[in-house]
């Protein structure tokens, strides 16, 4: 996994809360683009930050994999793709940003399912 800043990630890094005001999770809990977005200018510097992305991200990565073959050998409808599924920073910055564009609503948008979904695109699912 990547963690090398990029354009997004310069812009992005005037949006971030500071370390006294860390952003929280959705109201629900789940993990916000706040949060990601966070993590992510924080790497760079912040040995923390950037195990608790490479974590996330990864997670994110695996679990997507495992649900589909999960599903799979349950029954669901076979999930057919052109290319493999894959993840790294700037591509789930990306993604978010894109996804996300309202910085006021940053808190409370969840960035898992932004992510999931952007790698079925990328990888081309029916």
């Amino acid at each position: 996994m990547r963690l090398l800043p990029s354009a997004a990630l310069t812009l992005l890094l005037l949006a971030v809360p500071t370390a006294a005001e860390a952003a929280p999770t959705t109201s629900k809990g789940q993990i916000s683009v706040a949060q990601v977005v966070e993590m992510a200018s924080r790497a760079g510097t912040d040995a923390n930050a950037r195990m608790t992305l490479i974590a996330y991200l990864a997670g994110v990565g695996e679990t997507t994999g495992l649900m589909v073959s999960e599903a799979q050998q349950r029954g669901a409808k076979p999930v057919r793709c052109t290319n493999s599924f894959n993840l790294d920073e700037n591509v789930a910055l990306a993604a978010l940003t894109v996804a996300a564009p309202d910085r006021e609503r940053w808190s409370e948008t969840p960035a898992t399912p932004i992510i999931v979904a952007d790698m079925f695109r990328r990888a081309g699912c029916e």
